[in-house]
């Protein structure tokens, strides 16, 4: 086999013909993943262009060229919407629009009234660059921070194909082209060949996305809790006794409160576990809204129990936001179907210092926690551990 310009061309069309079903498998198993619906549809839409340079010589240059290039915008801008919405960032329409449309009009012009090869490549050169960098500039800019690996490195490959296809702008075109992109000459055939083999990098990165994704939000599902979307026990352990090292480092105090929603079990007697479940995530909305003006760490400790960890918090802040997490609950009953029902808790509350441990912290809150419900419930408690 000659590797010649128009046998790569076939090649290359097998190459994305397999890449494309190979994303459309993987869509089958990966169904929740909105981006990959848009980089499988970009990947067809890209195979379907390099179909029309696989046919040039069966079928009539001009509509096929057309018809080509305006397949190869729309593949462009669904793989940009793709990496738009990987990285959750918004995306105007109008703004890949105007970029594809400028592009189809530029090669529309010069096929039709002034026929150009030279022109048309430095077009299509020019929109390759463009989008490229587009893709690469969003995916460093707005990286989340668990998943800056697979970004950088996607960005990378979209950026040496920008690259690739700046370097093309500055190559001559054979004299004797015509409008045969087959006969462009030996420089553009290497432009065509790395880009062959940077598609191949981009479709390796494209996955990489989406398994450090994934990967993200498994470590994201183990730590949380299912019910109330808060960190559940054993993040809390991991987190608090981190956080609790550090405050003795900066030689701070940490203050402790476990919560305990009162009368749980009557809930869920009188009107059932679904209503008890939510109560709970009323709970624990509550619960963050009344935090989320400071530093904390919030976790469900189990069950109706829950765990808020003040860095800083001295003994007077704890109890202060205590009593304001018992009046927010008042002001914003839960509902079970149109009757209002005031849920309040029993807060056991402890505050650590020097040689104290988090355990020794639970100990101490659960200790101020029952007896704030010995004492009637719907009140705070406060005790602190002895020194270790």
């Amino acid at each position: 086999m000659t590797l010649d310009f128009p046998t790569v061309a076939v090649l290359g069309y097998l190459l994305c013909l397999g890449i494309a079903v190979g994303f459309s498998l993987l869509l089958l198993v990966l169904r929740g993943q909105p981006a990959l619906r848009l980089w499988t549809a970009s990947l067809w839409l890209l195979a379907l262009s390099l179909t029309s340079v696989a046919l040039r010589a069966q079928l009539p240059v001009v509509p096929l060229v057309i018809f080509g290039n305006a397949v190869l915008a729309l593949s462009a801008v669904l793989m940009l919407y793709g990496v738009a919405r990987h990285l959750q960032r918004p995306l105007p329409a109008w703004q890949p629009a105007v970029l594809a449309g400028a592009y189809v009009v530029g090669i529309v012009v010069f096929v039709v009234p002034f026929p150009n090869l030279a022109v048309r490549l430095n077009v299509a050169s020019l929109f390759s660059v463009l989008v490229n960098s587009w893709m690469a500039w969003m995916l460093v800019r707005h990286a989340p921070p668990q998943q800056r690996t697979s970004c950088w490195l996607a960005a990378a490959i979209f950026a040496a194909e920008a690259v690739v296809y700046l370097v093309r702008l500055w190559l001559p075109v054979a004299p004797d082209a015509g409008q045969d992109i087959f006969r462009a000459g030996a420089p553009m055939f290497a432009t065509y060949l790395a880009g062959i083999f940077l598609e191949l990098a981009r479709c390796f990165a494209l996955v990489l996305l989406l398994v450090e994704r994934m990967l993200v939000d498994l470590r994201r599902a183990a730590r949380t809790d299912g019910l109330t979307g808060l960190l559940n026990r054993g993040a809390v352990l991991a987190d608090g006794q981190a956080c609790l090292l550090q405050c003795q480092r900066q030689q701070q105090p940490l203050a402790l409160l476990l919560l305990d929603v009162d009368h749980f079990k009557q809930i869920n007697d009188r009107w059932g576990h679904l209503t008890g479940d939510q109560v709970l995530h009323h709970f624990a909305a509550v619960l963050a809204g009344s935090l989320a003006s400071q530093q904390h760490l919030l976790g469900r400790y189990g069950g109706e129990e829950f765990v808020v960890l003040l860095p800083g918090g001295d003994h007077a802040r704890a109890r202060e936001q205590a009593a304001s997490i018992r009046a927010q609950l008042q002001a914003h009953p839960a509902h079970v179907g149109d009757t209002p029902v005031v849920v309040t808790t029993s807060i056991g509350l402890a505050v650590g210092t020097g040689a104290h441990d988090l355990a020794a912290l639970l100990a101490a809150a659960d200790r101020a926690l029952y007896q704030a419900k010995a004492d009637g419930r719907d009140r705070t408690v406060s005790a602190v551990p002895q020194p270790a």
